[in-house]
């Protein structure tokens, strides 16, 4: 088939504003804004069937925000908040069945406190301004 088509709107020569690519089949693949030329706001990413396989925020070009991922058949993989590129507050990840995997805190991309991991709760370091101790 054909290549991957963008949608790119431009204002004074730079990315900026809403923003589509799509699948070769013609399916939506990511969504999202862009200004100056930078990922700005919601982003969601499909998979060739047009299905939601996950969402994230960005500022300045940096992922910065809420973030869920889906398996294929659209449960809730994982969700979470990202700060400045890094894992950053309380992280759930979830199994294909949709049960709770693992639970915790991350602080800028590291596991402190207490977690729930496969029914076990190991502790780490503890987290800085945090509750989950």
């Amino acid at each position: 088939m054909g290549s991957l088509s963008k949608l790119f709107p431009k204002k004074d020569g730079k990315q900026d504003g809403p923003f589509e690519l799509y699948h070769e089949n013609g399916q939506l693949k990511e969504r999202g804004t862009y200004k100056d030329r930078e990922q700005d706001g919601l982003f969601e990413f499909y998979n060739e069937y047009g299905q939601l396989n996950g969402k994230k925020t960005y500022k300045d070009g940096k992922q910065d925000g809420p973030y869920e991922w889906y398996y294929q058949d659209g449960q809730l993989q994982e969700k979470g908040t990202y700060k400045d590129r890094e894992q950053d507050g309380l992280f759930e990840f979830y199994n294909e069945y949709g049960q709770l995997k693992e639970k915790g805190t991350f602080n800028m991309g590291k596991r402190c406190g207490k977690w729930i991991e496969d029914g076990k709760t190991p502790t780490y370091d503890p987290c800085p301004d945090c509750d989950n101790e």
